[in-house]
């Protein structure tokens, strides 16, 4: 019954099924799923998160009400859905880190989830401003935050053993989060200002600098040769600032 209700009254029934690959993947899922959120977004920001309904973002996405619940559970997992390919792209990214350098992976990897937030400001920025307001929200947010954190820590972990090494993957993860986090929302809160990826670049070898792990990141002396890796667009100050410190004993 609810097949035939899609195939005669929603476009994503006999639509989606033209869209599929011959493995049988909707290559249009990704298109609707995000039209379903931006409309649910929009509906948030005019009538208040809690009285909106998923029956009210069915009507005002233009699909159908099982449509709705086919991308997305539960209101919370409207605005937080799409974190789940986001980190699942981090984990596959952090696995094939065959060159060994994991601080290089997790700083790549802390850009990799920045540029997701920063290439989609239409989801991003109401998003952000809904969850500042809203506390159940900021806690489903930081709980998504610490996944983060843990994919992270164990890749910074990883063939190293004792507890002080898992000491330091775990502070060292919390910090390229912190630092993740305090560039991405100064950006949220004034989108219409470039993209900070000077400052994120900065940001994430000041944490790594904290951390004393710049030796992974790319400051290190060795057979008498010092090699300093600094972000893009470093002043000059600030690039003999980054050879001083790795000059220090």
């Amino acid at each position: 019954m609810e097949r035939g209700t899609e195939h005669m009254g929603d476009p994503d029934g006999r639509r989606g099924r033209r869209a599929a690959n011959r493995d049988g993947r909707d290559t249009a899922r990704p298109a609707r799923a995000r039209a379903v959120a931006v409309a649910a977004l929009r509906l948030f920001a005019e009538r208040g998160y809690e009285t909106t309904t998923m029956d009210d973002i069915a009507v005002a996405a233009g699909v159908s009400r099982s449509t709705v619940f086919r991308y997305f559970g539960s209101k919370d997992d409207v605005l937080f859905a799409e974190h789940e390919g986001v980190l699942e792209s981090v984990r596959r990214q952090l696995d094939s880190d065959t060159r060994g350098e994991p601080v290089a992976a997790v700083c790549a990897a802390a850009r990799m989830v920045f540029q997701a937030y920063v290439g989609d400001p239409e989801i991003s920025v109401p998003r952000y401003r809904l969850v500042r307001a809203n506390a159940v929200l900021r806690d489903r947010e930081i709980a998504m935050t610490a996944r983060y954190q843990r994919a992270f820590s164990r890749h910074l972990a990883r063939g190293r053993n004792g507890e002080r090494a898992h000491l330091e993957a775990e502070t060292l993860a919390a910090a390229i989060i912190a630092a993740h986090n305090h560039v991405l929302r100064s950006w949220l809160k004034d989108p219409a200002r470039a993209v900070p990826w000077a400052r994120l670049d900065d940001a994430l070898a000041y944490a790594v600098r904290l951390a004393g792990r710049e030796k992974e990141q790319g400051t290190e002396r060795e057979s008498g040769v010092l090699v300093a890796v600094y972000p893009a667009g470093a002043s000059r100050d600030d690039v003999l600032a980054r050879v001083r410190d790795a000059l220090e004993p």
